[in-house]
């Protein structure tokens, strides 16, 4: 196997080097058993409290992800989705749904640009859910590179999402990809807001797994992100206490050209 295959086929590239020497990267079925194996329940419920004890420890965390990747290492698509869908989704309540993987590669695609966005993000999804569309757009912006100009520090990331249950899954989503994205828990249209997290590479290695820190409910974060109200009280929890930056060569990725048919305006 090439090292670009590595590149390509194993998101946040955690294991590649490891399984490259057992035939591979490893594409395993991770349904629910599975799920249940690693995390040590029976039920559904207890799966959802297991996640979400899991988010503010980082050492019990990441042992959570490599035994994911164990299993199966492919993390170009949404790592939960399979099983949100057919376990957790509130399809009736909150018209809880996933957007299909053909249309998340066609968006990926069409709205990639050049290394220059005035905006200050790398991709931007208001009703994120467990993260289908931004894991789409972070893995096409990472195939736009090469290993060794792609670097976790020049790519940031911003989701919203509404739904309590659907938290967890997309932090994990977020954190296990080695990506830089700022959650936002709350009402993207009224802005109201119970929290910001800011899922942070700290290390700035596509190696290695993601912090997953609590924003503050300040006045300067509030203006920041435009937030009416805050209707949870604050959490306090911060894990990257250290950032590492680590010098790439420069970026590679343009935007998509036109191709325009000839003799048409």
């Amino acid at each position: 196997m090439k090292f670009i295959d590595l590149f390509a086929g194993i998101g946040g590239f955690h294991l590649g080097m490891e399984q490259a020497g057992h035939g591979g990267i490893v594409m395993a079925k991770l349904g629910r058993n599975e799920l249940y194996t690693i995390a040590g329940v029976n039920q559904h419920a207890e799966f959802e409290k297991f996640i979400s004890d899991l988010l503010f420890k980082p050492k019990e965390r990441n042992d959570f992800y490599k035994k994911i990747l164990a299993i199966n290492s492919n993390v170009s698509t949404d790592t939960f989705r399979e099983y949100f869908e057919e376990y957790a989704a509130e399809r009736k309540s909150q018209q809880q749904d996933f957007t299909p993987d053909s249309v998340s590669e066609l968006l990926a695609k069409i709205t990639r640009n050049d290394n220059s966005s005035e905006s200050g993000w790398s991709g931007y999804d208001p009703t994120a859910g467990t993260g289908s569309l931004i894991i789409k757009k972070w893995n096409d912006d990472r195939l736009a590179e090469t290993p060794f100009s792609y670097a976790p520090h020049n790519y940031l990331y911003m989701v919203e999402e509404f739904g309590d249950n659907v938290i967890p899954y997309l932090l994990h989503n977020i954190a296990i990809r080695g990506m830089n994205c700022v959650v936002i828990h709350g009402d993207t249209l009224e802005r109201n807001i119970k929290q910001i997290y800011f899922v942070q590479n700290s290390q700035d290695d596509y190696m290695k797994f993601s912090d997953i820190n609590v924003m503050p409910h300040t006045d300067k974060v509030k203006e920041k992100f435009n937030v009416s109200n805050w209707s949870e009280k604050a959490i306090e929890h911060v894990e990257s206490d250290k950032v590492t930056y680590i010098p790439a060569l420069p970026m590679h990725r343009k935007h998509i050209t036109e191709n325009r048919c000839p003799g048409r305006l």
